[in-house]
This record gives C-alpha cells, sequence and structure tokens, in this order.
C-alpha cells in the first residue's frame, strides 16, 4: 500500500468524508508542529538555559504561538469556505455532502 493511499484512508477516516479546506489542513499540521515542539520545550529543551519571559523560557512561548497560529490558520480555513460556499449558486440544503456546513 502506497503512503498516498495511506494518507488519504486516514483523511477520510477524521473528517468522515466531508469536504476539509486546504487551509484548515494546513494549520491542522502546524498545530501538531507545535504540539510537538511544546513537547520538547517542556520535556528535553527546559534544561537549555534561555531567556526567561514572564518566568517561562522564550522557547516555551514560542511554542505555544505556533499552536495558536494553527489555530487562527484552520478557523480562517472554515470561515473562507463558508463565504465561499454562500456565493455558489445551487442550494446546498438537500445535498448530504455539505449537510455539516
Amino acid at each position: 500500500m502506497s503512503v498516498r493511499t495511506s494518507s488519504t484512508r486516514l483523511v477520510e477516516t477524521v473528517t468522515g468524508g466531508q469536504p476539509v479546506p486546504w487551509l484548515a489542513k494546513v494549520g491542522a499540521v502546524v498545530i501538531v508542529l507545535g504540539l510537538v515542539f511544546d513537547t520538547a520545550a517542556h520535556t528535553v529543551l527546559h534544561s537549555i538555559h534561555d531567556e526567561l519571559i514572564g518566568s517561562f523560557p522564550l522557547g516555551e512561548h514560542l511554542s505555544h504561538l505556533v499552536v495558536v497560529v494553527g489555530m487562527v490558520l484552520v478557523l480562517a480555513g472554515i470561515v473562507a469556505d463558508g463565504i465561499r460556499s454562500q456565493r455558489r449558486l445551487a442550494r446546498q440544503e438537500g445535498t448530504p455532502r455539505n449537510a455539516i456546513r
């Protein structure tokens, strides 16, 4: 099984087969990277002497900022897709593909 097929199945499983805006996917990847960086900042990198800002190292603040940026990207993708879907001429109430929107 190829990597593309397995990642496609994973995305379908997570989203329930619903279409996901590409900006929301990018935001989800940024959140995951931020969480990995945050875990490293709290476990492995906490012993490295770093500049303190409000009793927390700069690395922890940056990792939290990356997660917040990812959340903003996800929300922006969802809002942009909602605005774009309202501009479409076809009514969407009867289509099960767009039932969650």
